[in-house]
């Protein structure tokens, strides 16, 4: 039987710092790959400088050393980044072995790097489709049923490039009274992106991030109008959510929601509304 994937990418994004949006990104792929009742073959692609995705993905999986192993041989995103030396030669992508990183049987990582902070200076916007020609002349989509992008919450060259690979993005956020200045911001940033690009970027939804279970009235009233500002208005909201777990928070087991049990239960019901709204379920 052919083991020939189609598989989706997906940018998880918030032009808004401190949403949990990595913790999201690394749950899903985490609980897809080694969780769930039909394990996915999942890449995550970590776009943000801080590379918090790598370092905690690394910790729970890799054997080896980072800054040993990986970024001595530039086994990191900042490869595609890189300007070219000689431009009589014509640019040619890197082979998936140079770049990936196995993790488990189905998590697989290309990893961050401090350095791409350098590649925001370029002016050079060809860079900004390497991602994009990175997966298709690597045909990932036939090797993962899922990519996922983890991105940085500024707007760069690199998480352009993210978003122009991507075929949906998903907003994780948090309920507070400043949730709707990274949601409008992120919106104006893709209608800009899409129109110049002339590309179709769908948003598979939001997912309520740090919440607690029972909210107050005040926080009711907080997620109510948010809801209803313009740029919320027909985003599907998730059912499911990631809650406060404090012990994740102090990083008693790590930094991996799937290694701790109530956040084990929320990333599962939202890697399964996930999934169905894929489906067009």
């Amino acid at each position: 039987m052919s083991d020939v994937k189609n598989g989706e990418i997906i940018s998880f994004i918030n032009m808004k710092g401190g949403v949990g949006k990595t913790t999201l990104s690394i749950g899903v792929a985490d609980y897809l790959a080694n969780y769930h009742e039909e394990k996915k073959k999942i890449l995550v692609i970590d776009v943000d400088p801080q590379f918090n995705a790598t370092q905690a993905l690394l910790d729970a999986y890799y054997k080896g050393d980072y800054f040993t192993d990986i970024l001595p041989h530039e086994k990191t995103i900042n490869k595609l980044f890189k300007p070219q030396v000689d431009f009589r030669e014509g640019y040619a992508s890197p082979s998936k072995e140079s770049l990936i990183v196995s993790l488990t049987d189905n998590l697989d990582i290309i990893c961050g790097d401090l350095n791409l902070v350098l590649a925001n200076k370029s002016s050079d916007y060809t860079h900004v489709k390497r991602l994009r020609r990175f997966i298709n002349d690597n045909q990932l989509r036939t090797i993962y049923d899922l990519i996922i992008i983890d991105c940085p919450p500024t707007l760069t060259i690199y998480t352009d490039s993210a978003l122009i690979a991507s075929d949906y993005y998903l907003i994780p956020n948090r309920i507070d009274r400043y949730s709707i200045i990274g949601i409008s911001s992120l919106q104006k940033a893709i209608r800009n992106l899409t129109r110049e690009e002339e590309k179709d970027l769908k948003c598979i939804g939001l997912v309520y991030t740090m919440r607690e279970d029972t909210l107050s009235l005040k926080q009711e009233k907080m997620k109510a109008s948010f809801e209803e500002k313009e740029d919320v208005e027909g985003i599907h909201v998730f059912t499911g959510y990631s809650c406060i777990v404090k012990d994740l928070q102090v990083g008693l087991q790590g930094p991996i929601p799937t290694k701790y049990k109530r956040s084990l239960e929320d990333i599962q019901v939202v890697s399964c509304e996930l999934l169905s709204r894929l489906k067009g379920e």
